[in-house]
């Protein structure tokens, strides 16, 4: 079968092929013949510190290899790469060099690479500040669990009996289900500051019974707050400990 005549258009663009193929074939032959000096750059491991975190390391390059397409040669594994005038690469936790250079060739001067320490220092702020944050969650816990202990031992001293009395019930209480200091946490405790051991519809107990217990406690909550209450007096308080009973007898 005969092979198709190229149109003009055609034959142009064939012929420019042409060229730019044998262009590019001279170009590789020179480039075989030419050296130039290769520049090793020597990138540090990351300190132990920052081992979790990635750190970019920045190389000021001499002004042969700036604003240039480079050879990169990294242990056996050659790459062409565009420069500005430094260059980023990554810091790993081992240290690591290649070469760089218009032409790749073994002969080096070293430059050692610096790390950023801005980005070292955005990880230290981050690092303090997460370690600032985790103490304050910590002091609040203990403020929280101290302000709890002092407001139960205020209850059970001053209006424990009280509701209890209030909220009497002889088949509850013949069934082991009794009013208590709220045992769950300083949050539950000043939302319901007291409670029976049952979640049983029937032993629900009404707000009307402790309104003013909880109106005192939340004034004395205040005072807490303002720092008029030495809440140590009740370090060695233990809340009464109680189980929740499903079924009355």
């Amino acid at each position: 079968m005969a092979k198709p005549t190229p149109t003009k258009e055609e034959q142009g663009f064939v012929y420019q092929l042409g060229q730019d193929v044998a262009k590019l074939g001279f170009d590789i032959e020179n480039l075989k013949s030419k050296t130039v000096k290769a520049v090793r750059i020597v990138v540090p491991a990351k300190p132990e510190k920052y081992k979790q975190y990635e750190i970019k390391a920045v190389i000021n390059l001499p002004q042969e290899c700036q604003h240039a397409i480079c050879i990169k040669s990294q242990y056996g594994n050659v790459s062409l790469i565009e420069t500005g005038e430094t260059l980023s690469v990554s810091a790993n936790n081992t240290a690591y060099e290649f070469y760089l250079a218009p032409i790749y060739r073994l002969e080096a001067e070293t430059i050692t690479a610096a790390l950023d320490q801005e980005n070292m220092s955005d990880i230290d702020a981050a690092q303090e500040r997460k370690e600032r944050e985790r103490k304050e969650q910590q002091e609040r816990a203990e403020r929280d669990k101290a302000t709890y202990k002092y407001l139960a031992k205020w209850l059970t001293e001053n209006y424990l009996e009280g509701v209890r009395a209030k909220a009497a019930n002889i088949r509850l209480e013949h069934s082991g289900i009794k009013v208590y200091v709220n045992k769950n946490g300083l949050t539950a405790l000043l939302d319901k500051p007291f409670e029976r051991n049952s979640y049983l519809q029937l032993a629900n107990l009404d707000e009307s019974i402790y309104v003013d217990a909880k109106t005192a406690m939340l004034a004395e909550k205040a005072r807490i707050d303002r720092g008029e209450v030495d809440l140590s007096v009740a370090s060695d308080f233990n809340v009464e400990d109680y189980s929740y009973i499903e079924d009355i007898i």
